[in-house]
């Protein structure tokens, strides 16, 4: 792991902390307490905040990279783009196929005597809730962002803008925490296996031709 870039290392050390936490956090307390707790959190200026961390994951913002990228790092672009394809193939196969139906916090409540808070203009998915698509393409992303950002400090920067994506789905009621945990970890390795295959492997070969 030295032979990484500072801000990768950083970055991925980030990244166990956040899913030792949230696994901890989803092993310990009851699905209704983990997302309770997290509900009770609401207010105007967090509403604005979180629907601002989810945007993040969508299209454009990925595929704007992608276009940074293509002009800065034109190498990158193909394994980057690789890594959004895989993280998606892997996140919606298993929300088709293997976790078909699971219930997302909206449906899975529904019998409860609860008042929920749900963010005003926000569509509430009740369906196909394992794994998070957002929390796997924002530790995806990020993962590139902190590769092209170089530095340790921005790793860590890049890995605490993920972990609000994935806190935005618990907040804006569209996920339980364990999905954002399993979302993190096939964007990460997605992003991980690319590089190692395209970037990472030719950079240690370089500079070890005898190897």
């Amino acid at each position: 792991m030295n032979q990484l870039p500072a801000s990768i290392r950083s970055f991925i050390r980030t990244w166990l902390f956040f899913e030792v936490i949230v696994w901890i956090y989803s092993l310990a307390f009851h699905r209704f307490d983990q997302v309770r707790w997290i509900n009770e959190w609401h207010q105007p200026l967090l509403d604005h905040i979180f629907r601002f961390f989810t945007s993040l994951a969508e299209v454009f913002l990925p595929l704007l990279f992608a276009v940074f990228l293509y002009f800065k790092q034109r190498k990158w672009v193909l394994p980057y783009l690789g890594s959004y394809l895989l993280s998606t193939l892997i996140t919606q196969g298993l929300k088709h196929f293997v976790f078909e139906g699971s219930l997302r916090p909206f449906a899975y409540f529904r019998d409860e005597t609860y008042a929920w808070y749900t963010v005003p203009g926000v569509f509430i998915n009740e369906f196909n809730s394992m794994p998070s698509g957002h929390t796997a393409a924002a530790w995806f992303m990020f993962f590139w962002m902190a590769l092209a950002a170089k530095s340790a400090r921005w790793g860590v920067f890049m890995a605490c803008m993920a972990s609000g994506v994935a806190l935005s789905r618990v907040y804006l009621f569209q996920h339980f925490p364990i999905d954002t945990a399993v979302g993190a970890i096939i964007g990460v390795l997605s992003s991980a296996t690319l590089y190692y295959l395209t970037i990472f492997k030719k950079l240690a070969n370089e500079s070890n031709p005898s190897a």
